[in-house]
């Protein structure tokens, strides 16, 4: 009896280890890139002419401190007005190693993905950019039309 329950616990530890796909894979990099065009791109260059084709129209975006915000025109202004129109300019760096990627399927095809890691942003000051918080932050991606679209996000655990 005591086999049984090591066997299915280290089933199950199994499983969960190997549910996360590996940096090497393709849709690791897609992950990447996609996380660059949102953040790199769009938050901490402020171009934001490519976010209408990877955000999609009923995003759902849940943050700790500042609410909801709903679709893709909505988040957009947030960025545009909060972030590159404001006075205090923010970077979003991800954390290294943090990321990871698990694929979501259904009758064995891809259909979406979860990322999730953790994430650091910097307020620019005096000349020169200052560690501000750091945060934890899951992206739920669903293959839409064979294009990626981010369709729910949640940014937590913000903290010093």
């Amino acid at each position: 009896m005591r086999k049984i329950h090591l066997l299915l616990i280290l089933g199950f530890f199994s499983q969960t280890i190997y549910s996360q796909v590996k940096t090497t894979d393709e849709l690791y990099k897609t992950a990447q890139k996609l996380d660059s065009l949102i953040f790199d791109v769009g938050f901490n260059k402020c171009d934001l002419s490519h976010y209408k084709s990877i955000v999609s129209d009923d995003l759902e975006f849940y943050h700790d401190k500042g609410g909801i915000t709903s679709g893709e025109k909505a988040f957009t202004a947030s960025i545009k007005n909060n972030i590159c129109g404001g006075p205090n300019k923010v970077r979003r760096d991800l954390v290294p190693n943090s990321m990871k990627v698990y694929p979501l399927y259904k009758n064995n095809i891809l259909y979406a993905f979860v990322q999730e890691g953790e994430h650091e942003f910097y307020k620019f000051s005096n000349g020169k950019w200052v560690k501000g918080s750091r945060a934890r932050f899951t992206i739920l991606w669903i293959l839409d039309d064979k294009q990626w679209k981010m369709k729910r996000v949640l940014s937590f655990d913000h903290h010093l």
